[in-house]
């Protein structure tokens, strides 16, 4: 996406393009294909969700062919994580690739060890405790909790 006059400009394919994504789960397919993308254009082309629908197709609101809408359910299928993942950037992560990240991210250590040792902060541990009673939870359930 690049920005044009305070105007979104989206980089995707064409409808006429016959590999592009189409639905939730052509995402959700891609995503397991190539493990982890983040979801708008960035340094790497090609290496995003945006490169690989149509431009057009995004911000209508209609949950079967809206990129943006996939997102809630793409994540609710359990197969793909949502997240911002890439450096504060949006993206998916396959169910597979998600404890690579998640151990990355903790420098090889369980969470349990990072706060046994004073690694993780107040904070993150209020938000896994919701854990403890909830199996799953919606970000903005977890912030009013």
């Amino acid at each position: 996406m690049i920005t044009d006059n305070g105007e979104w400009i989206m980089l995707g394919t064409s409808l006429r393009d016959p590999n592009r994504l189409r639905n939730v789960d052509d995402l959700v397919s891609f995503v397991e294909k190539v493990g982890f993308i983040p979801l708008f254009s960035n340094n790497i082309e090609d290496f995003s969700v945006e490169e690989h629908c149509a431009a057009k197709s995004w911000w209508t609101g209609n949950a079967a062919t809206d990129p943006w809408e996939w997102r809630a359910a793409a994540a609710a299928g359990g197969r793909v994580a949502y997240g911002k993942f890439f450096g504060g950037k949006a993206g998916f992560i396959s169910a597979h690739w998600l404890p690579y990240f998640a151990n990355y991210r903790r420098d090889g250590y369980d969470f349990d060890s990072l706060s046994d040792g004073g690694r993780a902060g107040r904070r993150e541990a209020k938000i896994m405790e919701l854990f403890d009673s909830h199996e799953e939870l919606f970000s903005f359930e977890a912030k009013e909790l």
